[in-house]
Formats: C-alpha cells, structure tokens, sequence
C-alpha cells in the first residue's frame, strides 16, 4: 500500500518557462521505457509520479546555504542539488564537537599536571614571587577547569556521530521513484540494468533537472535509501543549531 506523503517540500519559486509534468506525461514516459501493461494502478501510479517529478527531494530552498531572503524577493529558481551534498550547520557543529572532544582531555591533563608542579615549586623553599602569584591564580584556573570536565561529560555523552556519507540527492528522489513505481506499476518489476524500470527512473530524474547522473544507476536502486528518514535528517541538519 501506498503511504500519503506528509512531507512539507521546500518553497519553490518556479520561472515563468516552467512546465510541470503531467500524469498524461509520465504514462507516455512509461511507454517509451517500454514499462509492461497494464499498470497495478494507473491512475494513481501516474498521479503520484508526476508528483514525486514536479516536487523533487533534493529541491534547493530559496533559504539554502544559509542565505536569508525575504519572501518578497524571492530568486529565481535555483534548481535541484546536482552536486554534493552541502555541509549544513548541524555538520559544522558536529565538526566543532568532535574537535573540542579530541583536544579538552590534553588541555585538562596538562593544566592539572601544571598545578601539581606549581604546589612541589610551593612547598620547596625558597619559593619565588613569580610562583606565589601562580598560586594565588589556581582557585579560578581550577574552577575553570571544571567547568571544562563538564563540557567534556556532556560532549561524550553526546550519541556518535554519523559514519556514513551523506548519498547524492539524486539517490533520494531514484529512491522515492523506485518506491512508487514498484508499489503502483509493477509491484513484481526487477532491476536490470537497461531495463524498464531503470529507463523510466533515468528520464524522470532528468526531467527533475539532474544532470550528473552516473553511467548505471541501478546500484542504488538495489541497495535503496529509505528516503523519507534521509529527507527529513537533511532537513532538520539544516534548521537545527
């Protein structure tokens, strides 16, 4: 069964030349795929395609990379992400974290090193002025130094950051095609490469407006992303921090 699709797409600001694609459309791009008939569910196969076509996933916002613009000013359209997957504030943030994780416990062992010397140059006599002023500044170095200890506490009790790559955008949207196809056209369709189901996938994620497409796209229809959580990570990476 075919799950309705809550997801709130980006704001898309469409140029005057733009044509969306209709469900008369994607059937006849079905036919030139050579896709079998009759179709599992037509009409709902053809609808929810030209859907998935007409709203890309991997759509740039008007609001992407950090650029504000108002609504009354809005771009023109940007297009789809065609490239690699930018890195977003929540991955500089991680950047941030893993960086104060690797150098907090060097800095809190050597300060408390330096402490510890700081008392035996103390202790031993005679002691110089510049060692007595050392001393008198460790009650807030220390505090200090425990602020940081709980810094780290709370750092490492962060969950592990992601080791996967982020995929390409076009994988997502290949990957929502893919869904769809399989539950309304042909729910017993294979993947071969050259065959129906990967031509018909091809030419609707050309005309989503990706070009960089590699020579065989089956790979990532076989091992697919799920690409409703892959959406919406992306997209609370971006609105977060």
């Amino acid at each position: 069964m075919l799950a309705v699709d809550f997801i709130q797409l980006p704001q898309r600001v469409l140029p005057k030349e733009w044509v969306a694609v209709t469900v008369a459309e994607v059937a006849e791009m079905l036919r030139q795929a050579r896709v079998r008939e009759p179709w599992h569910a037509a009409e709902l196969g053809c609808y929810s395609l030209a859907q998935c076509i007409n709203n890309p996933l991997g759509y740039r916002s008007v609001n992407d990379a950090g650029k504000t613009i108002s609504k009354r000013h809005l771009r023109h359209d940007p297009g789809v992400n065609d490239g690699k997957p930018a890195r977003t504030r929540a991955g500089r943030a991680r950047d941030a974290i893993e960086e104060l994780r690797r150098a907090l416990p060097g800095a809190i062992a050597e300060f408390e090193s330096s402490v510890a010397q700081s008392f035996r140059v103390y202790s031993s006599p005679p002691s110089g002025a510049q060692h007595l002023r050392a001393i008198q500044n460790v009650p807030l170095a220390a505090e200090r130094c425990a602020i940081l200890k709980n810094v780290l506490a709370l750092l490492n009790s962060l969950p592990p950051r992601p080791t996967q790559r982020a995929k390409a955008w076009w994988r997502v949207d290949a990957a929502k095609l893919w869904h769809i196809y399989r539950a309304t056209i042909d729910v017993d369709a294979g993947i071969s490469p050259g065959g129906p189901a990967v031509r018909f996938i091809e030419a609707a994620l050309a005309r989503m407006g990706y070009r960089r497409l590699p020579k065989h796209i089956e790979s990532a229809l076989h091992n697919p992303v799920d690409w409703r959580d892959e959406f919406l990570r992306r997209k609370l990476d971006e609105l977060m921090i």
